[in-house]
């Protein structure tokens, strides 16, 4: 049975696999013929430009599938902007959570259909919402790293002579994702209208991050009353470079923390499969007694249980 579940499991891996490179192909391809089409806007459209443009609002349609998914998955986070996966990788994890939940807690564990289905529907609900966090968390990291050479960028050209919106404009054109993105965004808004102060605090409001409420707040009072900001923005960018220092300060502190970690709640797991591989007949009851079932749920709980916390704890202490 165990082998069984464990073909099912690579299977089911396999085929997420698959469907997510599928997914990634179709998005490059469709961003590369969006880039293709801003050519020649003037010329009559062809039979390829009107299937293109139906593709277009497919595409429209698709992402605002995206974000009604998204919503779903989300409830009560507050940071969403740089969620990126589609309907189908969501719901394709959510459908493999809940298939494995049920196979393990009522298959393996025997427990009441009752309480498999809620287990199901909990993994259901949360392996999107944690695909999800991971993709912010990542790309959040990727933008604190980017931020103080974004700042350096904006406060040369302002020494240079140069207004702050081609400064935004700038850092739009020259940095990487997100940062190129977020500044891309506020440079927009400038264009359509939209005084300095409101794209700033829109972007300012939908980021959320510390580093760059002070760039906003920097920017927004010196625009609007005066002064150097040129001086201000050097200073706000130290001010950045340290915090990040003292972050990996204190991430190269917890190292040997994690690596005790990962050591101890890797012990158990070899020392199983030394067992297996040795005497394969000294854990079959933890497999053929329904008793044995339990154990092995309650120790991988504890496991689990334990690998949380000291990730907690050495979180708090790194996003100090």
């Amino acid at each position: 049975m165990m082998i069984a579940f464990s073909a099912l499991i690579l299977v089911l891996i396999g085929g997420a696999i698959f469907v997510a490179e599928l997914v990634w192909r179709r998005r490059a391809r469709l961003a590369v013929e969006d880039r293709v089409n801003l050519i020649a806007r003037d010329r009559q459209p062809t039979q390829t430009e009107a299937i293109d443009a139906f593709g277009g609002l497919l595409k429209a349609g698709t992402k605002k599938i995206d974000i009604l998914t998204q919503r779903i998955f989300t409830v009560g986070i507050k940071r969403k902007w740089a969620m990126r996966s589609g309907t189908l990788t969501l719901w394709l994890a959510a459908g493999i959570s809940a298939g494995g939940m049920w196979i393990l807690a009522h298959g393996f564990f025997a427990i009441s259909s009752f309480l498999s289905i809620l287990l199901s529907l909990f993994a259901l609900f949360f392996a999107p919402r944690f695909i999800l966090s991971a993709e912010q968390r990542r790309t959040e990291r990727k933008f604190t790293d980017q931020f103080p050479d974004a700042v350096d960028t904006v406060s040369r050209m302002i020494r240079a002579g140069l207004p702050i919106n081609a400064a935004m404009q700038t850092v739009a054109a020259e940095s990487k994702p997100p940062v190129s993105e977020v500044f891309a965004g506020i440079a927009d808004n400038v264009k359509i209208g939209a005084p300095l102060e409101e794209a700033l605090d829109e972007s300012s409001t939908r980021i959320g991050l510390p580093d760059f409420r002070f760039f906003t707040v920097a920017v927004t009072l010196q625009h609007a009353a005066g002064g150097n900001l040129t001086q201000t923005l050097e200073i706000l960018s130290d001010i950045v470079r340290k915090r990040r220092a003292t972050r990996l300060k204190a991430k190269a502190a917890t190292g040997e923390i994690r690596m005790t970690a990962y050591t101890l709640g890797a012990v158990p797991v070899f020392t199983t499969v030394a067992l297996l591989v040795s005497n394969p007949g000294y854990l079959a009851p933890l497999w053929e007694d329904p008793r044995g079932h339990y154990i092995i749920g309650a120790a991988g709980g504890l496991l689990l249980l334990a690998y949380l916390s000291m990730r907690m704890m050495m979180r708090t202490v790194s996003s100090a």
